[in-house]
């Protein structure tokens, strides 16, 4: 979503232009310093605004698994969600590479197997997720990933022409509690409406970044002596 278009529909629920109409060139830096100020307070509130990044990783022959994270072996900032991979070889070809489920991956009945990768899992443990590459990669080509972070450094857009790339359960929460927080520079009032929403969806998403905290766990059921019932993927093991 272009920076212009969130601070337009923000400035509309104010009132202060009418649909169709854009902020002008005056009115426009100061609702864009507002929504960069405004985001970087949710970051250091754990609320965490989603964006798309994409990023290249080495592999290594023979290592199928790595830790991705902070510290990990691909040592940036945990994904929330992997959205796309590619494998880019030596001579300049791109080959597509599928995401899987933990049940797919486990049903794969020789793990061993070793060639380009084509299936990836990806186990999302905090603090760090685990990817998984099936076959087992033989040359150190090119991993490409694209994932959705948190987005915490607002100076990736600089300008209203910039794009803000989120999951679309943002755009409520992002919009009308920017609203909010310009209203007093227009000299508008927030109708009880505007302020309801705005209340309402920031709790959602303050809600649904708490639950995405909680590291994944195992829990032992006396099934027998030898397997054991994880809730994370719903079977034994």
């Amino acid at each position: 979503m272009l920076v212009s278009e969130i601070l337009d529909a923000a400035a509309r629920k104010l009132g202060v232009i009418a649909s169709g109409e854009s902020l002008n060139s005056d009115e426009q830096p100061d609702a864009l310093e507002s929504l960069q100020v405004m985001l970087r307070s949710w970051a250091a509130e754990k609320l965490n605004v989603f964006s798309s990044v994409h990023e290249d990783h080495t592999l290594v022959g023979g290592t199928y698994e790595y830790t991705w994270g902070s510290g990990g072996d691909i040592n940036t900032a945990r994904p929330h969600q992997v959205t796309g991979v590619s494998i880019l070889d030596s001579s300049g070809v791109t080959h597509k590479v599928d995401t899987i489920s933990e049940g797919k991956y486990r049903s794969l009945a020789l793990k061993t197997t070793t060639g380009r990768p084509y299936y990836l899992f990806p186990l999302y443990g905090y603090p760090l997720v685990t990817i998984s590459l099936h076959p087992i990669p033989v040359n150190a080509e090119t991993l490409k990933l694209e994932s959705l972070k948190p987005f915490t450094e607002t100076s990736s857009f600089g300008t209203v022409n910039d794009t803000l790339q989120m999951p679309v359960s943002y755009e409520e929460p992002i919009i009308y509690n920017l609203a909010v927080r310009i209203a007093p520079e227009f000299g508008k009032s927030v109708s009880r409406e505007v302020a309801a929403v705005a209340s309402n969806s920031y709790d959602r998403i303050t809600n649904r970044n708490a639950s995405n905290q909680v590291e994944p766990v195992g829990i032992t059921l006396p099934v027998n002596n030898y397997n054991r019932y994880s809730v994370n993927s719903d079977y034994f093991r």
